[in-house]
């Protein structure tokens, strides 16, 4: 189908004229009406434009109307310099003209109803989206998939398809979710050249990047709705389901009960299809969270430069003439004329007895060997990285790790969060290490994660608990 099939042909001709903003804003308080108002009569309707767009009704440009709707013309003339109620009359018309709003009579009366339909209520709220300057929470998309399919699995009730469908569709919406993170870290990356001065670089970091990107979006990826923490468990319960022929069954059952589908066979195929695109997501999110940290670190590196480059900038008449050369085309060309209005350069010179001919000193070359060129040695900055990379996995080893947990359980078979110390930052990075190796083969110990948080001493970490695994060999 497409789109133009659904939407009115010329539903969009508001938006392009040359009152487009008292149309925007007319679109606006219909919304706000349908957000307050179960039916919305054409009177209220006309009293709220009325209210609130009088100063701008004021200003219509009706020369436009009337080249813009032209099949009206005559009405328009008939209106020009008329009250507001009669400006807000046309409003209205031209919303019926463009099908952005329909009318219905009441039944026991004449009385007009506005109605909207379902596009218009769409394309308002995203209109509306542009404009609001509130700053969105972050949905938990992560822990939410998590908690809906853990639901289902622990109940085995009638619900496990309607859980099926929030996880995919959570899935569905983080990827998205990144996807917009990565581009918008590009886009702010971009956006350095455009500033001038080391304020403008301050604000855009941290009034906007830091508050809209970091703080909303990619500080909960990596804390609170961290995908590795729950990954695990999410695929866990989705192979159950995809190996048990029981559980297939009765979820499909349930989506052919609920009118998704006309056979048991389409279900299960849609079903089958929705627990693998959710596994085969989660396994692709590591490398977009590495993408994602490569930009992110890229972008503040970039900050950093450009205001160090800021501050140190030349301001001399060396520096300021650096700034006219560099700058863009259209900008230098305004420049240059006004120093040709303002500033008279010429060359001035003499003739003495020295200016018709100067002998040229002559001068012999000397045979001498050529300079040898020395090869950089390559191998030295590899050399560093690997040196430092040693370090880094002997400092923080397997075995360094094993061994940190068996000494936070001693003798214990189960050892809460809140009874973990944790005096320096090198034994918090050993439990980060310890909790990702959670899952891994050979382990002599699980970890279960609990509801809440736990501070040890000064550090805040989730609720967990570390259980020795009973009757099994230790091989870590």
């Amino acid at each position: 189908m497409k789109l133009f099939d659904v939407l009115p042909h010329n539903l969009f001709s508001v938006l392009v004229s040359k009152n487009r903003n008292l149309y925007i804003d007319a679109l606006f308080v219909l919304r706000k009406a349908f957000k307050q108002e179960m039916t919305i009569s054409k009177s209220d309707l006309i009293a709220m434009l009325i209210a609130n767009l009088d100063e701008e009704m004021l200003k219509i440009d009706m020369e436009a109307e009337k080249e813009e709707f032209g099949n009206a013309g005559e009405e328009i003339k008939s209106e020009q310099g008329l009250s507001l109620s009669a400006t807000a009359h046309l409003i209205l018309r031209r919303l019926i003209e463009t099908k952005w709003i329909e009318v219905e009579y009441q039944v026991d009366s004449f009385e007009e109803n506005i109605t909207l339909p379902d596009y218009t209520v769409k394309l308002l709220n995203v209109l509306y989206s542009f404009t609001d300057e509130a700053v969105l929470e972050y949905n938990s998309y992560v822990y939410s998939t998590y908690s809906a399919l853990r639901t289902a699995d622990t109940d085995r009730d009638d619900f496990m398809y309607n859980a099926l469908v929030t996880a995919y569709d959570n899935t569905v919406k983080l990827v998205d979710e990144l996807k917009t993170l990565h581009n918008n870290i590009r886009r702010y990356h971009q956006s350095l050249n455009e500033y001038a001065t080391a304020n403008d670089v301050l604000k855009g970091h941290f009034d906007e990047y830091k508050e809209l990107i970091m703080d909303r979006i990619y500080h909960p990826l990596k804390t609170l709705d961290s995908v590795p923490r729950f990954k695990v468990p999410i695929m866990k319960i989705l192979e159950e389901w995809l190996s048990n022929s029981d559980i297939r069954q009765k979820i499909a059952a349930q989506a052919v009960q609920r009118g998704k589908y006309k056979s048991l066979d389409e279900a299960m195929n849609d079903l089958i299809f929705k627990m693998n695109e959710i596994s085969d997501m989660y396994e692709g999110m590591d490398g977009m969270l590495e993408e994602i940290d490569r930009k992110n670190a890229a972008y503040t590196r970039a900050s950093i430069e450009k205001m160090q480059y800021l501050l140190n900038t030349d301001r001399s008449i060396k520096g300021k003439l650096v700034d006219i050369l560099s700058a863009k085309e259209e900008i230098r060309e305004k420049i240059i004329e006004k120093m040709a209005d303002e500033v008279n350069l010429y060359r001035q010179g003499y003739v003495d007895e020295k200016s018709l001919y100067i002998r040229a000193a002559k001068s012999s070359r000397k045979a001498e060997k050529a300079m040898e060129l020395k090869q950089p040695d390559k191998s030295f900055g590899e050399e560093a990285v690997e040196v430092f990379l040693e370090k880094a996995k002997k400092a923080y080893s397997h075995q360094k790790v094993m061994a940190f947990v068996r000494q936070i359980m001693e003798d214990k078979h189960v050892v809460n969060s809140d009874e973990i110390r944790l005096p320096s930052d090198n034994e918090f990075i050993m439990l980060i290490l310890a909790v990702l190796k959670n899952g891994e083969k050979g382990l002599f110990y699980r970890v279960e994660f609990c509801e809440g948080e736990s501070n040890c001493d000064g550090y805040t970490i989730p609720a967990m608990r570390f259980i020795k695994k009973g009757n099994q060999k230790d091989v870590g």
